[in-house]
């Protein structure tokens, strides 16, 4: 059987059309007199390192709980999970500018702080030559999930298992791609775009 070689960061690179270093990190141990031992899990318990199905260690893994079955009312929850995984979040606040007369600049009124937008991109592939199909229609059945799932990682803990946020980690999936990769036919793209999803009581005035 032929040997498949390739560079995931290259492979990012002419993908989503920018470069990172998630898949060549120096996790060198740090050495000297009293040298500090290496932290394994973030502030609210989610790891910091895995290994992928290869056995080789990678740094921030991201992890989605989800409904078994697509009918969300019944069955048991299983956790997936996302291979090679980028990360990132971004915010908005919502601000009211409003012009003075004869003056310079608004006045600026804070509405409120929008939804964190969480967006992982990565990898499925499959280790042998081939479509890395199981895969692929598993993160399929999680998109089509139609109730709010649960991430974990570290970075996005910080975002959402807050007081103010009822310590919820739900996201709601809006977004699903697949991008095109010329060449290779043991990987596939993914592009996930997740909104934070808080939890709200509805009181009921008559």
């Amino acid at each position: 059987m032929a040997e498949i070689s390739f560079s995931l960061a290259d492979l990012f690179e002419q993908t989503f059309g920018y470069k990172t270093q998630a898949f060549d990190p120096d996790f060198s141990p740090v050495t000297g007199y009293n040298a500090p031992a290496r932290s394994e899990q973030g502030a609210y318990g989610a790891p910091y390192y895995a290994n992928d199905a290869l056995g080789n260690e990678y740094y921030m893994p991201v992890t989605i709980t989800y409904p078994e079955a697509t009918d969300s009312a019944a069955g048991a929850l299983k956790k997936w999970d996302l291979p090679y995984p980028v990360i990132s979040i971004t915010s908005r606040k919502t601000i009211v500018e409003t012009p003075l007369t004869e003056r310079r600049g608004t006045v600026k009124e804070l509405i409120n702080i929008r939804d964190y937008e969480i967006v992982v991109k990565g990898f499925i592939i499959s280790d042998a030559n081939e479509f890395p199909e199981t895969d692929v229609i598993t993160l399929r059945n999680i998109y089509e999930q139609n109730v709010a799932l649960s991430i974990q990682c570290p970075l996005t803990d910080i975002f959402l298992l807050r007081p103010d946020r009822s310590g919820s980690d739900q996201v709601a999936i809006t977004e699903l791609k697949f991008p095109s990769v010329a060449g290779i036919k043991n990987v596939r793209p993914y592009e996930i775009h997740m909104l934070s999803d808080e939890p709200f009581n509805l009181i009921s005035i008559s």
